[in-house]
């Protein structure tokens, strides 16, 4: 197995999800527009829906001001789309709570984009998921967050080719040691990598070889890294 194949496979996986990030920030700076002119969040709806497909599974805005608007829709096949519809009335009994969802709490408390998941999405579709999310700004504060979903059954679709290819055992995980894509039974979606040197060095995001031959190619600045066994 070579260096470079290994790279070239976190480059792909870097790539799926830099695709999901520039759908969230294209939402972000049209959201941005909206929430500076007043202007309805429901004017959103062309971009939001022209957003999914392919690997985007579901996209959307939800904003931080109470209460808050959302426009978000699910639905790759045009003919199966719909919108997601969450009681954001802090005063009802059916209230969800997004504030506490990693997905948005995270971009407002530090600012950043970031990649939730793998984690099942009960809240949407029921099936284990990554979402992409990035900050609004609202006159210099945070104004709400923009997003994408993916499925990660069609992110490993999309990926295990490549994993394949560096001919030993691999699978990309999160810095948590979470699977999101794997080549064996060994390291399905969602599973855990429960090796505490792994998983040390998981969260260093550097690339390196632990003892036992597990080398780390961490994709670019992302909480995301291939893992090889030799």
């Amino acid at each position: 197995m070579g260096q470079t194949t290994t790279v070239e496979a976190a480059a792909l996986a870097t790539d799926l999800a830099e695709h999901a990030f520039a759908i969230a920030d294209d939402l972000r700076a049209q959201a941005e527009h909206l929430l500076r002119t007043h202007a309805d969040l429901s004017h959103l709806r062309p971009a939001v829906t022209a957003a999914l497909g392919g690997l985007i599974s579901g996209a959307g805005v939800i904003t931080a001001e109470r209460p808050q608007r959302l426009e978000w829709w699910m639905g790759a096949d045009p003919a199966q789309r719909t919108r997601l519809d969450l009681d954001l009335d802090p005063a009802s009994d059916t209230f969800v709570d997004v504030g506490r969802q990693q997905w948005f709490a995270v971009p407002r408390d530090t600012g950043v984009r970031h990649v939730t998941g793998p984690y099942v999405d009960y809240v949407c579709a029921g099936q284990y998921a990554l979402t992409f999310t990035v900050p609004i700004s609202r006159d210099g504060r945070f104004g709400g967050i923009a997003g994408a979903d993916v499925f990660v059954a069609d992110f490993e679709r999309a990926l295990r080719p490549a994993l394949r290819a560096l001919g030993s055992p691999a699978a990309l995980v999160n810095t948590h040691g979470r699977v999101v894509a794997g080549t064996n039974a060994h390291h399905l979606a969602g599973s855990l990598i429960r090796d505490e040197q792994i998983r040390a060095a998981l969260l260093t995001q550097t690339p390196s070889t632990v003892p036992g031959g597990v080398t780390l190619t961490p994709c670019g600045t992302l909480p995301l890294t291939v893992l090889t066994w030799s």
